[in-house]
């Protein structure tokens, strides 16, 4: 496929089981030391002796020593932050029709949670009688998880192109993931009158929230990502 015609081609999207409570520390320490402090990092990973191993598993000879890490950003922050099961492979999250059903929709680039943002608003009967703070908390780590990791929010496009086409958007902690469920399960929010396909938002939240229940019952945060 040459590039125009990826270009058209819609992109697919997956949320990924993935250490979020992790993500925070280790990007900091990790864009320090891409800044030149490398004793950050080191201490990070000392201060992590199952990252350590992990990394040393997957070939790093000496994973406290940054400048010898020659992994872009994103690989560096997908093998750490992977969630594996006990054979050492991704843990799936939900059922493969409902993946399938979130992760291409029929609008601009096919992102579900970037339609889902753009078209729902407060309920006023709710927000305006002390509930604003709940909506506000459901857009904030919506976005959080749609584009956090992206140049928008660090300057750089490290974590959305890595080697093999590896595009990560944004993530949740295991305790976000909770939250936002009960969040959505709530009535702060509602549709916009403006949304140009007619049940689109409630599809989406309906598979939205069974992925985000899937990866409550197994107590491991998300990771947003786009393929293409």
């Amino acid at each position: 496929m040459n590039e125009e015609q990826q270009a058209k081609t819609p992109a697919f999207f997956t949320l990924d089981a993935f250490n979020g409570d992790l993500v925070p520390s280790l990007v900091l320490a990790m864009e320090a030391a891409q800044q030149g402090d490398q004793a950050t990092w080191g201490a990070f990973i000392d201060d992590q002796p199952n990252l350590r191993a992990r990394l040393t598993q997957q070939g790093l000879t000496d994973p406290r020593t940054f400048s010898t890490i020659h992994w872009d950003r994103a690989t560096l922050l997908f093998t750490a932050c992977l969630e594996v099961d006990s054979e050492g492979r991704p843990l799936q999250i939900g059922e493969r029709l409902t993946r399938e059903r979130f992760g291409r929709f029929p609008d601009h680039d096919g992102s579900a949670l970037a339609y889902f943002v753009e078209h729902i608003r407060p309920n006023r009967s709710i927000t305006d009688n002390d509930g604003s703070s709940m909506y506000d908390r459901i857009v904030e780590l919506m976005e959080q998880l749609n584009d956090g990791l992206t140049e928008a929010h660090h300057g750089h496009d490290g974590y959305e192109s890595g080697f093999g086409g590896l595009q990560m958007l944004g993530h949740l902690s295991a305790s976000e993931v909770g939250e936002l469920r009960r969040l959505l399960a709530g009535r702060s929010w509602t549709v916009s009158y403006e949304e140009p396909f007619d049940g689109g938002v409630a599809d989406i939240a309906k598979h939205f929230t069974t992925l985000l229940k899937a990866a409550e019952r197994r107590d491991v945060g998300l990771v947003h990502r786009r393929h293409r």
